[in-house]
């Protein structure tokens, strides 16, 4: 009987630590959408980080692989892209 009673106290114990967790991986999710509505550059940002992170902890070959291509295509695109003229609010002939 005392080895029941301790199962079934393991038991609870375990249900409990279970609904701390639930509870904790909720409030980080709406900490998420919330941040993502107020300040969405820096929370996108943000779980960027925590993504390249966690792909480089575990597969870091893939990720240096990957980062790579990344920055070559971003250094391609930039050097391509045409500068945009200026908009301006008068016309040519105007000037203040």
């Amino acid at each position: 009987m005392n080895k029941f009673i301790w199962f079934l106290t393991l038991c609870v114990g375990l249900a409990l630590l279970k609904a701390a967790i639930v509870a904790v991986v909720a409030a980080l999710m709406l900490a998420i959408v919330i941040g993502v509505i107020t300040n969405p550059r820096e929370t996108i940002l943000f779980v960027g980080t925590c993504a390249l992170s966690c792909v480089a902890m575990a597969q870091p070959v893939a990720c240096v692989i990957g980062v790579t291509v990344v920055a070559v295509v971003l250094v391609v695109a930039g050097s391509a892209r045409k500068p945009r003229e200026r908009l301006l609010l008068t016309s040519k002939g105007q000037s203040h």
